[in-house]
């Protein structure tokens, strides 16, 4: 009788510990603050919110062969480039999207170190950047 009344408290125990451990490991985990890089949107998927931009499909319209890619390191942005290997200038639109609506939030137009923030699609009209 000792010896299974012992054996019960010991299962008991364990299965405790073992619970203990599993709500630490979950509530750790649900306190993880989330980050763009939690978002299981893929790349293609933020090329293609971004290019819905009336900039991106002006730029793209002026640029059909820019080279486009997502930015995830700081923020998370679409970047549409061009260059000019002669003169090494570029000119690059950067569309931030906001990760946890997965909508574009913000905008502006780098040309060579140069940042256009309003008026872009006016400035796409008339820019003359890789000149």
């Amino acid at each position: 009788m000792k010896k299974r009344k012992l054996t019960i408290i010991t299962a008991l125990g364990a299965f405790s510990i073992v619970l203990v451990l599993c709500g630490f490991h979950l509530l750790q985990d649900l306190n993880r603050p989330r980050t763009f890089y939690d978002t299981g949107i893929s790349d293609e998927e933020y090329t293609e919110i971004a290019s819905q931009t009336l900039e991106a499909q002006k730029f793209l319209e002026k640029y059909p062969n820019a080279t486009i890619y997502v930015d995830r390191s700081g923020a998370l942005a679409v970047d549409y480039r061009v260059t000019n290997n002669i003169n090494n200038k570029y000119l690059r639109l950067r569309i931030f999207i906001d990760w946890k609506t997965n909508q574009p939030s913000d905008k502006f137009i780098d040309c060579s170190g140069t940042y256009i923030r309003k008026n872009i699609l006016e400035y796409l009209e008339s820019e003359k950047c890789l000149e």
